[in-house]
């Protein structure tokens, strides 16, 4: 029998049931701090579990399961955390919270890594228990529907609060105490709930600023300009030159990514904001020539919120010149919300998975080959002012799902253990398709009274921490080069993601300086 107080409650159940959304609330935050300091952050720590316990328990009369739910969610939630942190050195930030319907979309994308069917069971075992328990448990009160409507909207109230006045009051509580965005020493300081709390007050109370302070889109160039040239951005999953992980790794690997970047403007190793995954970070960076720090805490996923106004990019100076601009991207076109950003990026034309029905696939993606088949198809179609931004997929994990050939193992005398082995053949596998990509392109611009211009870059390393750290590789950036059939004499410049933007202007700048020096001349000195 449970401790009844005057009014019928079940004080116990109560008790325990706070007990248990406390344990799984401490649980959660043993992964980062067990600070009491400061009291804000504190609180802020203690508002998801404490405000869904408050209303799980109001709503079902329940305080065990409510209890016990919650502590359930805390668990998955230090599980996702520490999964994302094994992988991608990073834990959940806000912007992963608002990818949910994405991840529900597609699993295969955001749940690589763990071991899914385990986690599929889990999630139903939890669901039965917490049936069993709802069933078990008596009512610690009579219930009436005025206990859960003042919790939701005592808790809607406060996210209320939080998204409007009291959110710059917060948010600048929050930077004096010493948040960074930087979740490596946020996390242990703060706790992982109030970061994530945190970070999203802060990118919200920042956003508008920043977004004024970013320079708008290029507007249209009156200028009489030189014959146009198309040009074409390749954003490559996971592309970097394997061959410098090894010696093993045969040299002819990438022979048309060899003849590119010999006879390329230049090319160099690229420094990308990202690690494994989140490749939007990347996109957007060469897209807008804009570095992390301008964007805040929205440089986590830029496209969540900040590329929701039109900013200055690529596609919108080649836009003002008259170009087409065209982005391809093989996939389900709402992933990472796509679909309502890239026409304030500043594209005409946005083609998803749909255009590429009937398409060879690797790996359950489109293949790279069919890509730049469709990119070629445009740029025949569209004439000489067109621009083709495409970001592939094929190369994406999990690389263990891939199917195996004969040549399944590792190049010989490279020895690695198993599990990395069979991750690494599929990976190369996709790298010399990619090759093949390269090649299609570069023929396809090469050709035509105008020589087109090809520029690419790999998104970010595959996530094989434990094969680099076995082979030592530490250099995580990516490679990059910028190719004209209409000029060699290639130059190493290495880059930040954000600096490659502008050296894609420069150089094509530079080659219709050479074929029509009046013109551009005019065009430089506008600029």
């Amino acid at each position: 029998m449970g401790l009844v107080a005057q009014g019928g409650i079940d004080l116990f159940a109560v008790g325990g049931g706070a007990l248990l959304a406390a344990c799984g609330w401490l649980w959660l935050r043993h992964a980062g701090s067990t600070r009491l300091r400061p009291c804000w952050a504190l609180l802020l720590d203690l508002f998801l579990p404490a405000g869904g316990f408050a209303l799980l328990a109001a709503a079902t009369a329940r305080p065990l399961f409510a209890g016990a739910a919650t502590a359930a969610l805390a668990a998955g939630l230090a599980y996702a955390d520490r999964a994302k942190l094994k992988v991608l050195a990073e834990p959940v930030v806000f912007t992963d919270v608002f990818q949910a319907f994405d991840i529900l979309r597609h699993p295969r994308l955001a749940l690589p890594f763990p071991r899914q069917g385990r986690l599929l069971c889990a999630v139903a075992a939890a669901l039965g228990a917490f049936a069993v328990l709802f069933a078990a448990e008596p009512p610690a009160w009579r219930w009436n529907p005025w206990p859960p409507l003042a919790a939701a909207a005592l808790d809607g109230a406060v996210i209320l609060a939080l998204g409007g006045g009291l959110r710059s009051r917060i948010a600048r509580h929050l930077l004096r105490g010493g948040l960074r965005g930087d979740p490596a020493t946020d996390v242990p300081r703060f706790g992982p709930l109030a970061v994530l709390l945190g970070y999203g007050i802060v990118a919200g109370h920042q956003r508008a600023g920043r977004q004024s302070a970013a320079p708008p889109p290029a507007p249209a160039v009156p200028l009489r300009r030189p014959a146009p040239a198309p040009l074409v951005l390749v954003q490559c999953e996971s592309f970097f030159d394997a061959r410098r992980l090894h010696p093993a790794i045969a040299p002819g690997l990438l022979p048309a990514y060899d003849r590119c970047r010999g006879g390329s403007v230049q090319w160099g190793r690229l420094e990308v904001p990202s690690w494994g995954a989140n490749t939007v970070r990347t996109e957007f960076a060469v897209l807008s020539g804009l570095a992390g720090e301008r964007l805040g805490f929205d440089r986590f996923n830029p496209y969540h919120r900040f590329a929701g106004v039109p900013v200055a990019t690529l596609a919108w100076q080649l836009r003002a010149e008259g170009y087409r601009t065209i982005c391809l991207h093989p996939f389900d076109r709402r992933f990472y919300g796509r679909d309502r950003v890239m026409p304030k990026l500043g594209f005409d034309r946005f083609i998803g998975l749909e255009g590429f029905a009937g398409a060879q696939r690797v790996n359950g993606y489109v293949a790279d080959v069919e890509v730049a088949r469709k990119a070629a198809q445009i740029v025949a179609a569209e004439g000489p002012a067109v621009f083709v931004f495409a970001i592939t997929m094929e190369n994406h994990g999990p690389w263990h799902a891939a199917e195996q050939t004969p040549q399944a193992g590792p190049p010989r005398g490279l020895t690695l253990p198993p599990g990395q082995a069979r991750l690494l053949q599929p990976y190369l596998r996709s790298l010399r398709n990619a090759d093949a990509m390269l090649q299609i392109l570069a023929e396809a611009l090469a050709g035509g009274g105008r020589p087109g211009m090809l520029a690419f870059y790999g998104d970010h390393l595959p996530a094989f921490g434990a094969a680099f750290a076995e082979l030592g590789l530490r250099d995580l950036r990516t490679d990059y080069f910028i190719w004209s059939a209409a000029r060699g004499g290639a130059r190493r410049r290495d880059l930040a993601a954000h600096e490659l933007r502008g050296a894609i202007l420069e150089a094509r700048a530079q080659l219709a300086l050479r074929a029509s020096p009046a013109g551009w001349e005019k065009v430089l000195q506008a600029g």
